[in-house]
């Protein structure tokens, strides 16, 4: 699927580009920020320690005390994370309200050490800052330990992870739809151009327009120079086509008159036989010659009102068939456009309801149906009916069920071409009227926008 739509490769190109930026975008900040935490929590750690050493002094039995509490309440709720620890090597030890009775803070580094040491505390993993206090009534140092539970980085951490990927999952959204806006506005030209080709193909226009981004231009040129040149060769195509109906119908007319000849000289078999093969060559002629007609034009796209032109035919065929006795109906939606030259749309439906009318005893029913993508023709008759095993016969060039009638038999050889030609279907059945039902299918045209 991805090969072969441009513009689901594009989303999801887009789609795949925003994730990965999006999860390493969430990857650096997330670090930043835990680098942020621990340097803001080492920081308080180093002032809280400073401010624990200027707080110590020693009473009348020479033991360490602290003059009051920490300024920070954090180091008050039992087992909070924040602990401080005032230890004489030799004396009693002073302990936060947050160390039990029980707890103790380990050992740490020298008063040397600038930054906290991760060492294992009584609560879990923990930062430990110590400092050494020298007080001038004591012969030793008085050390000071502040700690920290590391999981108090990761609960830290857990509520910035959980505000960070709800707004990057937003910033995402927002960065696929527009990239989605983006990317079907920018393929609004290749849209265009196919309705373009799709109304050049049904015969609405004859050229793509020129009004389209210069990036698209190149290749609207290029289709406008192929169209324009299928157009020049289907015209050469006519032309040579009746170029050369002309050029043999003229030693056939003169064949025929030495046909005549024999015949006034007594020889009648040869003159027979001329006039069969000159006949038949006529006709063939007709036929292709039509037939080359129908598919430049075919070729090229076309559209036709087929109500219109049912009108038009079986006005004229009412006239023509049995001096108006005989009665010719059509039913069907006047809103249709089918893929047919107007022309050879005429020329179909003219031979179908002509036969009709030649064999109809009272009654010719033209019946439009639109079955949505095609667009149905029915031509029935109340006549005696084409027989099964001659329904596929009838479509041969010259073939004719009854000799008596007048006719060439081209017209449903022609007819049976041209909807071929145009994408279609003929074949006949049995009409509810008793007689033929000739029926032909043909491409519906919708509005293109």
């Amino acid at each position: 699927m991805l090969r072969r739509n441009f513009r689901t490769r594009l989303i999801v190109g887009a789609a795949l580009w925003i994730v990965v930026g999006q999860c390493i975008t969430g990857l650096i900040l997330a670090s930043m920020m835990r680098g942020v935490v621990i340097s803001q929590l080492d920081h308080d750690l180093r002032d809280h320690t400073d401010e624990i050493a200027g707080l110590v002094d020693i009473d009348e039995q020479r033991a360490p005390v602290v003059l009051r509490e920490i300024s920070d309440a954090r180091f008050r709720p039992a087992r909070s994370g924040f602990y401080w620890q005032v230890q004489q090597q030799s004396g009693a030890t002073l302990r936060s309200a947050s160390l039990q009775e029980s707890l103790f803070l380990p050992d740490g580094p020298s008063s040397a050490v600038s930054q906290p040491a991760i060492v294992e505390g009584p609560t879990g993993s923990m930062r430990l800052m110590t400092k050494l206090v020298h007080l001038h009534q004591l012969n030793e140092p008085v050390e000071v330990r502040v700690g920290a539970d590391e999981r108090l980085i990761d609960e830290e951490m857990a509520r910035f992870h959980l505000s960070l990927t709800a707004s990057l999952g937003i910033i995402g959204l927002g960065l696929f739809a527009a990239a989605y806006i983006q990317i079907a506005y920018g393929l609004q030209p290749l849209t265009r151009i196919r309705h373009a080709v799709a109304a050049v193909r049904s015969g609405r226009t004859q050229q793509l327009p020129v009004d389209l981004p210069a990036e698209v231009m190149p290749l609207v040129m290029e289709l406008n120079a192929v169209i324009s040149a299928n157009q020049s060769m289907v015209e050469r195509a006519r032309v040579l086509a009746g170029n050369f109906a002309h050029a043999l119908k003229m030693p056939l007319a003169i064949l025929t008159e030495e046909a005549r000849e024999l015949r006034r000289r007594g020889h009648a078999g040869t003159a027979d036989v001329l006039f069969e093969q000159c006949s038949r060559l006529t006709l063939l002629i007709d036929y292709q010659t039509a037939r080359a007609r129908a598919s430049a034009v075919a070729n090229t796209g076309a559209s036709s009102d087929p109500a219109k032109i049912i009108r038009d035919v079986i006005g004229a065929c009412a006239r023509l068939h049995g001096n108006g006795t005989k009665r010719f109906t059509f039913d069907g939606p006047s809103d249709l456009v089918v893929a047919c030259d107007p022309n050879d749309l005429t020329e179909m439906i003219g031979n179908l309801v002509d036969n009709a009318g030649k064999w109809s005893r009272a009654h010719v029913a033209v019946t439009l149906i639109d079955f949505g993508d095609v667009v149905q023709i029915a031509v029935e008759d109340d006549g005696p009916g084409i027989p099964a095993e001659h329904r596929e016969a009838v479509f041969g060039v010259g073939m004719r069920v009854d000799e008596d009638k007048p006719g060439t038999g081209l017209g449903l050889a022609i007819a049976y071409d041209l909807a071929t030609l145009y994408g279609g279907r003929l074949w006949i059945e049995t009409s509810h009227l008793g007689g033929a039902a000739v029926n032909v299918t043909l491409t519906k045209i919708a509005d293109i926008c």
